[in-house]
């Protein structure tokens, strides 16, 4: 008993109300009177950040004839990637990279497992320089608070070797990140 009424005294203690503000008037002469009390607000807003990318899956253009290598063994082919959009009420950079430094590869009958690296494909936006996939994120993109920001479009060069490439089934998750700085 002598616990729990520890504890009342304690709530109570803890519990105290906010004093109110009040504003009297005492005049008795016809006079315009007035009496004001003052407050305030307070708020948090948040950091308010989104990425929408146009598609999620992306199939890259792959040789599809001997005659696509050159005299080296080697081939690349371009993809069309996908668009991305951001609404933010600050400042951000978009990121781009790769889950692996390699591609999962499933082999067909016959043919050797090869790790293709994924820096055998390269990006750009809005149709500017190429640069290698790395599995470090990577600004591709940035602006200042936005209703909603220009679409930036992703494209993707894919390198082959016709000496390593083996047959099969490659895949390799890539992530766009939208990041506050």
């Amino acid at each position: 008993m002598r616990k729990f009424a520890f504890l009342a005294v304690a709530a109570l203690a803890v519990a105290v109300p906010a004093q109110a503000q009040s504003c009297n008037i005492a005049n008795s002469a016809g006079s315009s009177v007035s009496c004001t009390v003052g407050t305030s607000f307070a708020m948090t807003m948040p950091s308010l950040m989104n990425l929408t990318l146009s598609g999620t899956s992306v199939t890259l253009a792959a040789p599809t004839a001997v005659g696509d290598f050159d005299a080296d063994g080697l081939s690349s082919k371009e993809t069309t990637g996908p668009n991305f959009t951001v609404r933010s009420n600050r400042s951000y950079r978009v990121q781009i990279s790769a889950d692996a430094a390699t591609f999962t590869h499933t082999a067909q009958t016959g043919a050797a497992t090869y790790n293709k690296p994924a820096g055998d494909v390269s990006w750009s936006v809005d149709g500017g320089a190429y640069t290698a996939l790395t599995t470090t994120p990577t600004n591709i993109g940035s602006g200042s608070a936005t209703s909603l920001s220009t679409a930036v479009a992703v494209g993707y060069k894919t390198a082959y070797d016709i000496t390593k490439d083996q047959p099969g089934a490659y895949s390799l998750a890539v992530t766009f990140t939208l990041v506050a700085p």
